[in-house]
């Protein structure tokens, strides 16, 4: 499960809204591909949405704000999964609020892991003077390549 980053860095544009459109005629639950909403906790899921043709979902995007389809789709061959996203900026964005990537959490109770590497590298970005985050970030990029 996820929480969508916030600022869009080359525009200065704050994320704000997520429009799903789904595209998918005949689609049915046993295919899995439902978007999950939890609550900001990760205490509960709060809806499970099937993905089918013209349903369209709408919800803000904070750091809080956890969704995604974790469960594995199995549709028969020749069919597809099939969404339009859209994505709302506003230029309210201000030097105060932090800038965080997508945000990963685990579900109660599963095989989930937490994403530690993000953690990591936004923990080094609060501290850090910008030179050295930057040094540090190209020398793990070059690491993981490994």
């Amino acid at each position: 499960m996820h929480a969508d980053f916030n600022h869009h860095k080359p525009l200065d544009l704050e994320r704000r809204i997520n429009v799903l459109i789904y595209l998918n005629r005949d689609w049915k639950d046993e295919y899995g591909g439902q978007l999950e909403l939890w609550r900001s906790d990760m205490s509960e899921r709060v809806q499970s949405i099937t993905p089918i043709a013209n349903r369209c979902v709408i919800f803000t995007t904070t750091g809080e704000s956890m969704h995604g389809n974790p469960q594995p789709v199995e549709h028969p061959q020749g069919v597809t999964r099939k969404s339009i996203a859209l994505y709302y900026y506003t230029s309210t964005w201000d030097a105060a609020k932090a800038s965080r990537t997508t945000q990963f959490r685990p579900r109660p109770g599963t095989g989930d892991k937490p994403d530690w590497g993000v953690k990591i590298d936004e923990t080094l970005a609060d501290f850090l003077p910008p030179i050295l985050n930057r040094q540090i970030t190209r020398v793990r990029r070059r690491l993981k390549r490994r």
